[in-house]
């Protein structure tokens, strides 16, 4: 699931905003808001009001930040994510039967094999060298992802999907 803006890392806030004609819903839902905020530990006046239209303008997204830098390359790893996953049958399956997890919280990372995918994901600063069953890279996070001989270099905070 991604929230509105999430696909290229949008700099705008998403916050909660409603435009309720009744007076009375406007002010319990905004009261609402203050009371389940306050329980977080949120300080009453930072709280959005959401009946307020300046809510609502700023979680208004900036398309035009989609086509450069770092949120146009996310935004393109979204879209070849999802085009590998409608290609490939074991990324798109629902049940965990058939899924294997190998993991090290030590060592920040995580590796899920379904069918002849693996999904390697290196969360840790550190590069990691990981043994892997595929034979090619279908998608890499970072160029310098590198597979050879079932042995997968990550660098940091990077992931890649092996296929057979």
């Amino acid at each position: 699931m991604l929230f509105m803006g999430e696909e290229y890392g949008a700099t705008t806030p998403w916050q909660f905003f409603t435009s309720h004609p009744e007076p009375e819903l406007g002010k319990a839902t905004a009261e609402g808001r203050i009371k389940e905020f306050e329980r977080m530990g949120w300080d009453p006046a930072v709280v959005p009001d959401p009946q307020d239209p300046e809510t609502f303008t700023r979680s208004r997204l900036n398309w035009a930040e989609a086509a450069d830098g770092h949120h146009a390359r996310l935004l393109e790893l979204y879209r070849r994510l999802i085009a590998l996953r409608r290609s490939t049958p074991e990324l798109s399956g629902l049940g965990f039967e058939d899924t294997a997890v190998a993991f090290s919280e030590a060592d920040g990372w995580l590796r899920l094999r379904r069918g002849s995918v693996e999904v390697a994901m290196n969360f840790s600063a550190e590069p990691r060298r990981l043994g892997v069953a595929g034979a090619s890279i279908a998608l890499a996070t970072d160029d310098a992802v590198h597979l050879d001989s079932g042995r997968l270099d990550l660098p940091g905070h990077s992931a890649a999907i092996i296929s057979k």
